[in-house]
């Protein structure tokens, strides 16, 4: 029998929205900001070869894998400069979750840190990014090989051997969800470790963030559709509006628009709502069966014979 109520817990990054407005707004300004002060950094440096990429991928459905390689190679160092930097904004915002959850009495600074506590996020984020990405390096390469042998068998153990390495993907992400608050409630690096946590409950998980990834997609595309409809009936333009879905990077007076503008302010607020409905119920999860541990041990310490 499931621990915990998969429905109840897919909606629990609402009501972290719901229970914290004020702070929710911190958080996206704070966000808004800082998308748009790497976004023209991005653009002074690498304007034309970003715009040249995204618009090669969004206007390719079967892109040539030489011209990719070669807008990657150009974009190489953005990417080298992003690393890092997404690393510890995944630490910031992921130790700053995991604190409104686990520590909702600490709410100096509206959550906000950089210290060791955000440091041991970028770290565990990492590894798990690295073992998921090995998992699935692995697969790809099986199945290379026994797609190299030929006929309706190597393509079959192919395709066998990738949709696997998927699976195992997905397992791999549910059992290891915790890792994350695991890694927030004790203070030092975990991953592997925080499996013990999720035995049992892999259905269950499973299903509360599938539910959430849903949810995530419905107020996002919610969102966009009240912009785009406030944007045609002050523009009248359908065409321009249809912009702000993807701001143009070339250069930055085609960023700095109304249509560019429009989509960096409304960008922190979607990247702050959605990551609190997608990544809420682990913490959330996590805190309701350590809160159910503790007053079990409680009561067994408290009974007699």
């Amino acid at each position: 029998m499931s621990k915990f109520s998969a429905s109840d817990a897919a909606f629990s990054g609402f009501r972290l929205v719901r229970e914290n407005l004020k702070t929710v707004g911190i958080w996206a300004g704070a966000m808004t900001v800082l998308s748009i002060v790497s976004n023209v950094l991005a653009i002074l440096f690498f304007g034309p070869q970003l715009e040249a990429f995204i618009s090669y991928t969004s206007e390719n459905n079967t892109p040539d894998l030489s011209e990719m390689a070669r807008l990657m190679s150009d974009l190489a160092p953005l990417a080298l400069w992003s690393l890092p930097y997404s690393l510890l904004l995944n630490g910031v915002i992921f130790a700053t979750l995991n604190r409104v959850v686990l520590r909702h009495d600490d709410s100096r600074f509206a959550y906000l840190r950089i210290g060791a506590a955000e440091l041991r996020q970028a770290a565990v984020w990492l590894l798990l990014c690295l073992v998921l990405i090995g998992v699935m390096f692995l697969g790809s390469a099986v199945g290379g090989f026994l797609g190299a042998l030929g006929g309706p068998t190597g393509a079959f153990l192919a395709l066998l051997c990738i949709v696997g390495s998927m699976c195992g993907m997905v397992w791999l992400a549910v059992r290891l969800s915790f890792a994350s608050s695991v890694t927030f409630d004790e203070g030092k690096v975990t991953l592997f470790r925080a499996m013990p946590k999720t035995e049992g409950l892999f259905w269950p998980l499973l299903g509360a963030y599938l539910l959430a990834g849903v949810m995530s997609v419905i107020v996002v595309l919610l969102i966009w559709t009240i912009v785009s409809a406030i944007g045609l009936i002050a523009s009248g333009d359908f065409a321009a509006t249809g912009k702000m879905m993807r701001a143009d990077t070339s250069s930055l007076q085609a960023y700095f628009t109304p249509a560019g503008i429009v989509q960096a302010l409304f960008s922190g607020l979607i990247q702050v709502l959605t990551t609190l409905i997608v990544f809420g119920p682990a913490p959330s999860i996590y805190r309701e069966l350590k809160e159910r541990e503790s007053g079990v041990a409680a009561e067994s310490s408290s009974s007699g014979w």
